[in-house]
């Protein structure tokens, strides 16, 4: 097996244990995508303008609710609205892309973070 398939495969199996003993929505949520594959966040993000009913290009509510069902997150009622309410910073009462991928993406790891600072360090 390729390394590339082998981590791939390596990535889809640990997303899908920590799915499956994740207590926080957030970390569920974006468990169910990774599970999916090295897409699965991106391929969140493309259903998110799937979701936008109205084509407004924010998500309220109702949209949301039926996006994360359409989408296959095994998410409750309650984790539905918490995640709502964390990703409406603003309390617009809608979620712009924006607000929704930041939220979504997994945090960088250190030695990516380490990497970043490098290439921005200033000589001298």
């Amino acid at each position: 097996m390729a390394a590339t398939a082998r981590q791939e495969k390596d990535m889809k199996e640990k997303a899908t244990r920590a799915m499956n003993t994740a207590k926080d929505p957030l970390d569920k949520l974006r468990q169910q995508a990774l599970a999916r594959g090295s897409t699965g966040i991106i391929s969140l993000g493309r259903a998110f303008r799937i979701f936008d009913d109205d084509g407004n290009k924010k998500l309220d509510y109702a949209e949301f609710k039926k996006g994360t069902e359409n989408y296959g997150a095994q998410l409750t009622k309650q984790e539905v609205d918490e995640l709502f309410g964390r990703f409406d910073k603003d309390g617009s009462g809608s979620i712009g892309f924006e607000e929704f991928l930041c939220a979504v993406r997994p945090p960088m790891s250190k030695a990516r973070m380490d990497i970043i600072g490098k290439a921005f360090k200033k000589n001298g």
